[in-house]
């Protein structure tokens, strides 16, 4: 790209960068947070953003930009017909000087692509880059997959630059959400777990000459002083040990065990603890037979729900194809801490689900009880993590529902924790230490907020269905396991 005002033009790493952009609100987009691809700076070509052809080819927002951005299926924009020079600019506000993990929402039909993101400071000196970023094919222009890279930003105002690598027109892009990186996160995929116990004590087990970037492969051996002595020992093994259990045991000043089921002894799940929902195409069209316990077992310390290809009779005739279990509690919750460490299946068709539903149910129905998604995720779409809130007022039926979502790498390989805090005031949802969605009760009602009234916990698998079989079913994969090493519920302390 040719600047034609030197003066005004620096030439970084060939781009050419021009300081006259403006934030596309006025003033520049937070970080952490999400910042949607529509939000680009305004300019114009070759100052905020350079783009093949002038005209806007998709037509569905800022039609008098050259920037393509078409409506997408997740109710925002997309930009897309990228062009194989094309750089977009967006004005950012960096909270803290911090490591911090972008994601970056993608799709592509058939042939995947390449990105990568240039920060500069606002004289178009160039501050940070990232490693060059692979799409994949996902199978489709909207079939959304979340990548993730990692960067390391100084506080306050800057540019970021997203640069695309590849051919033209080969994948589209819907947002970017930045989130500061944890320290106990010593393997940097985003969240503090397991893998990350399991890195630190294989690389603390040896003497000190094995902690190399070759020997242990974190990113910045710095990072295993995770309790900030500038020493990585024992003592970091056993933070990172502490760390990996649930926040309500970090603080037992605030939340109090009420009800728990660690799943440790062999057999079936405890009779007087649990419940079977039981039937065929129950709700969402699903295609699997929920069994009253075949399904669902005790093994190596965790509950396991099992879903299974294979002829089920039917009590009125016929077959189903598939089975699975679908379970709750015997007992319902008001308020308080719901957490669920687990591993999901994968696979098409696979929809495995941690949710809550409103006692009132069969009173009121559905949504007027109130349901509470701690975590979905479906598997065409296996790397992202769904929670959402359905009510009368906010539903997915009316495309009104509370819903949000986090890139997790390989939810299916990995336990995680999944939780809420529920307070009469709102709801917070959590993955790992990670919140990643409040719902706030204004005051309206019920209609809006019939979290007033207790709930009970589900577990489930479906198979197929309105939303799990959008792609349909891989017969392929099954059996597939929903793996849980515990459920805890807390009340707060003061309660």
């Amino acid at each position: 790209m040719l600047c034609r005002f030197a003066p005004l033009c620096l030439l970084v790493f060939g781009v050419a960068v021009r300081a006259q952009s403006a934030p596309y609100y006025g003033s520049p987009l937070a970080v952490p947070g999400t910042i949607q691809a529509q939000w680009f700076d305004h300019g114009g070509e070759g100052v905020a953003y350079h783009d093949c052809d002038a005209a806007n080819q998709g037509g569905a927002f800022r039609t008098d930009e050259g920037v393509d951005l078409a409506s997408s299926n997740e109710g925002n924009y997309y930009v897309g017909w990228l062009c194989d020079d094309e750089w977009i600019a967006y004005t950012l506000d960096a909270g803290d000087t911090a490591a911090y993990i972008v994601e970056v929402r993608v799709a592509s039909e058939s042939t995947g692509g390449t990105f990568r993101l240039d920060f500069f400071d606002l004289g178009g000196a160039l501050l940070a880059r990232t490693p060059a970023v692979s799409v994949p094919v996902t199978g489709g222009w909207e079939s959304w997959y979340t990548v993730t890279t990692t960067v390391e930003l100084p506080a306050g105002p800057l540019r970021m630059h997203f640069v695309n690598l590849s051919a033209s027109d080969e994948y589209n892009v819907t947002w970017f959400r930045f989130r500061r990186y944890d320290p106990l996160d010593v393997d940097r995929d985003g969240f503090v777990d397991l893998g990350d116990w399991d890195l630190l004590t294989r690389c603390l087990a040896g003497p000190a000459a094995i902690l190399s970037p070759t020997n242990c492969p974190i990113r910045d051996l710095a990072y295993l002083g995770v309790n900030d002595d500038g020493v990585a020992d024992l003592r970091d093994c056993a933070l990172m040990q502490r760390a990996d259990e649930a926040t309500a045991l970090l603080e037992p000043d605030r939340w109090a065990l009420i009800w728990s089921d660690e799943f440790d002894t062999p057999g079936a799940p405890d009779p007087a603890k649990w419940r079977y929902e039981v039937g065929y195409k129950i709700r969402n069209d699903e295609e699997q037979y929920y069994t009253p316990g075949d399904n669902a077992f005790l093994e190596n310390g965790n509950l396991v729900i099992e879903a299974r290809r294979e002829a089920y009779p039917l009590p009125w005739g016929g077959q189903a194809a598939y089975t699975a279990a679908s379970m709750s509690p015997t007992t319902s919750w008001l308020y308080g801490r719901i957490e669920v460490r687990a591993q999901v299946p994968t696979g098409r068709g696979m929809w495995p689900a941690i949710w809550m539903l409103g006692d009132n149910i069969h009173q009121v129905g559905w949504p007027a009880c109130g349901e509470i998604d701690i975590m979905e995720n479906v598997g065409y779409d296996p790397h992202v993590v769904h929670g959402s809130v359905h009510t009368t007022t906010f539903n997915h039926t009316i495309g009104t529902q509370q819903t949000s979502t986090l890139g997790l790498p390989a939810p299916w390989s990995n336990f995680h924790i999944y939780a809420i805090e529920w307070y009469p005031d709102r709801i917070d949802f959590f993955i790992d230490r990670v919140k990643y969605l409040t719902f706030a009760n204004a005051g309206t009602g019920d209609a809006a907020w019939p979290f007033h009234r207790p709930e009970h916990l589900k577990l489930n698998i479906a198979v197929g269905g309105a939303w799990g079989g959008v792609q349909g079913i891989d017969d392929s994969i099954f059996p597939q396991r929903f793996y849980v090493d515990y459920v805890r519920v807390y009340q707060q302390a003061a309660q």
